[in-house]
């Protein structure tokens, strides 16, 4: 990633945690979710990361637990992250927060 970007995340000294999986969130305020390969929890919520499919996305805030997330409505996907998905032939799972 270039210096200077405004996309930026918060890593580990050996980066983010990823398990060959794609998970799909839906940012805040958003109909559709994107692709990730960061596992959900490795990264703070409202951390800027780039998608799959390479668009910028925040990770969601933490719904309460008496609460269901309004995510779990969402079913449209990022054709974008579902074309990486696809070429990398990663096994898929929606994730809502």
């Amino acid at each position: 990633m270039p210096t200077g970007s405004a996309l930026s995340t918060t890593t580990s000294p050996t980066g983010p945690s990823t398990d060959r999986a794609a998970y799909w969130i839906c940012p805040r305020g958003s109909n559709i979710r994107h692709a990730t390969d960061i596992r959900p929890g490795a990264l703070i919520n409202g951390s800027a990361i780039k998608a799959l499919g390479g668009c910028a996305i925040t990770i969601p805030m933490a719904t309460p637990n008496d609460q269901q997330p309004r995510s779990r409505l969402v079913n449209k996907r990022c054709p974008d992250c579902a074309e990486v998905v696809e070429e990398r032939n990663l096994p898929s799972r929606d994730w809502d927060f």
